[in-house]
């Protein structure tokens, strides 16, 4: 298991008292190296989301070991070690430069303020966590913090975890990139940050061998104006908003190819492994896998988990956006 690093105590305004863990440092000659924090939720929004009824969630010093215990393990998931196949962050040449800290909040009653997540769902028996956006947003800035990517820990039971993307400022500077013959940019900066909202139940136990931070990790990494990742196992536009969806596209019959991207042409995927696309409802296909017996880790990797890897054009992406944000 990967070893804590040094732990410093500080007390933020409203008078609440933070522990500050600092897992990796990252590039340390930069005021703002690429920087990935975990941060606990204080309170829950009750569903439905929008409803204003905060309960208390992760805010007590009983709950700081399960939090500490959920960020080892969101750590050691996004650079590859555990006992997986998908290395993620330690693929790149830059993994040194990333910065991870986390940082456990006591104090916070629950309100509209504190209330980093909420219940989400079309109904009360299937629901996940979903980030709060601009509370996340408020409380990075009262705390003094700006990562490109913050995880949301909550001790709720029985909801599936989810993610957004980064908003990025499309009007600063950044590394130009080409997707289909248009023109994007992996900006240096975001508007907001991209966010996880995970349950520590899906991040704390190694042996039930589950990725899921590094799933959500391809969603909130990405970029809604500048190429979203999103899951592969939805078949309906489940984000419409993204002006542009990076793995997934729509249309029959598949075509061999599936998507320029700065130069190279990717294939499609046009078998989906052993999963197979629905022959009779299926309508959108997706990009080449890295190896055709391993299912994409954002598709229905569950009865395999820890032989997921990313496809090829996500990968190539993931790795281009984070030699972006490192040279800023």
């Amino acid at each position: 298991m990967a070893k804590r690093r040094r732990s410093s105590k500080a007390l933020f305004p409203q008078r609440f008292s933070s522990e500050i863990t600092r897992w990796r440092d990252g590039d340390t000659t930069k005021p703002d190296p690429l920087f990935i924090l975990i941060i606990n939720n204080s309170a829950l929004e009750r569903y439905p989301f929008g409803s204003n009824r905060f309960v208390p969630d992760m805010n007590t010093r009983a709950d700081r070991a399960l939090f500490n215990k959920a960020a080892e393990y969101i750590n050691m998931n996004l650079f590859g070690e555990l006992n997986q196949a998908e290395k993620l962050l330690a693929d790149s040449p830059h993994s040194s430069k990333i910065k991870l800290w986390s940082m456990y909040i006591e104090g916070l009653q629950p309100n509209n303020a504190t209330s980093l997540v909420g219940e989400f769902g079309r109904t009360s028996l299937d629901m996940f966590l979903r980030p709060r956006q601009d509370a996340v947003v408020a409380t990075l800035a009262n705390i003094g913090m700006n990562p490109d990517v913050v995880f949301l820990v909550s001790k709720a039971e029985g909801l599936r975890a989810s993610a957004l993307a980064a908003t990025d400022d499309d009007h600063g500077n950044g590394i130009r990139a080409t997707f289909d013959g248009r023109e994007i940019v992996h900006c240096y900066y975001h508007k907001s940050p991209g966010m996880v909202a995970i349950p520590t139940e899906l991040a704390t136990e190694p042996d039930q061998a589950d990725m899921t931070p590094a799933h959500e990790f391809g969603h909130a990494f990405s970029s809604y104006s500048n190429g979203f990742v999103t899951d592969l196992y939805r078949d309906d536009d489940d984000y419409s908003h993204a002006t542009l969806v990076l793995n997934r596209k729509a249309g029959r019959p598949i075509p061999s190819d599936f998507a320029e991207y700065n130069g190279v042409t990717y294939l499609s995927d046009p078998t989906r492994n052993a999963l197979c696309y629905d022959e009779f409802t299926a309508r959108t296909y997706h990009s080449e896998l890295v190896n055709r017996t391993r299912p994409a880790l954002m598709d229905e990797y569950w009865e395999r988990p820890m032989r997921a890897l990313h496809d090829k054009l996500t990968k190539a992406y993931i790795m281009d956006r984070i030699a972006a944000k490192v040279s800023r």
